[in-house]
């Protein structure tokens, strides 16, 4: 396995991987396919479902979010040893692009499951250089606050009779944000913006993951299962990726 001399806050993983993760989530948003779900003048006009209906189709959606989820561990274990996950971060980049683009064109578990499964294996650098730095504690405490923010947030969005429909725009645009200063910070390599953008994206993904349940919640199958659980997997990787690199600064030596 290639090792990495860079420490975790400065290694170029981590910028790919927060290029890449950012730039997925902003094109599933820009496609059209959450035009209407995301737009609160169109729910008047939805159609009505039974709640037997509604909960179908949320089970549907969270089975292939596990699902999703267990493949993108698994192949990010493999992505953690394999040289060509090493040596083209940039070109994987590309590859999740095009992936995350098919699986909104042609929703089917299929082309969710390569998906995740590409974004799973190109994650594997970036948890490697932390494993070797010593910091495998910091992967897993990330790791654990994903999944406990994941599921309080989730629940809470489930329940609460406050309205988040309006915030759509808001975090659409706080998503282009974080991507723009991913880009500038390729070329300025600041810690310091880099920090400001993990603590910004933490917050950010944290919304959408209320924003896009209470969607889901409130407008079952205006978008198919299989789009409804790439939503919220992006939501997910991108808040764990954010998380990382927080806790990578507030934790590491530099």
């Amino acid at each position: 396995m290639r090792q990495q001399d860079n420490s975790p806050n400065q290694n170029p993983f981590a910028a790919a991987a927060q290029q890449a993760a950012a730039q997925q989530a902003a094109a599933q948003r820009s496609t059209g396919r959450l035009q209407g779900f995301q737009n609160p003048t169109d729910q008047a006009f939805a159609p009505a479902f039974s709640a037997e209906q509604a909960i179908a189709y949320l089970k549907q959606v969270y089975v292939l979010l596990g699902a999703s989820l267990f493949l993108a561990v698994a192949a990010g274990w493999v992505g953690m040893q394999a040289s060509f996950a090493h040596e083209h971060p940039f070109v994987l980049m590309f590859m999740q692009l095009g992936a995350v683009f098919l699986a909104m064109k042609v929703p089917h578990p299929a082309t969710l499951f390569l998906f995740t499964g590409l974004s799973g294996f190109a994650l594997g650098p970036l948890i490697a250089v932390y494993v070797n730095a010593g910091m495998s504690a910091v992967v897993g405490q990330a790791a654990f606050m994903t999944a406990g923010g994941f599921l309080g947030l989730s629940a809470y969005a489930m329940t609460t009779k406050k309205d988040f429909s309006r915030w759509g725009g808001i975090l659409f645009a706080g998503v282009i944000a974080v991507l723009v200063g991913g880009v500038v910070n390729m070329f300025l390599q600041s810690s310091a913006l880099m920090f400001a953008m993990s603590a910004a994206g933490s917050v950010i993904f944290s919304a959408l993951i209320l924003f896009d349940t209470q969607q889901l919640r409130n407008n079952p199958w205006a978008i198919p299962p299989t789009v409804g659980a790439l939503t919220l997997y992006l939501n997910i990787i991108n808040l764990f990726i954010f998380l990382l690199q927080l806790m990578g600064f507030l934790g590491g030596d530099d």
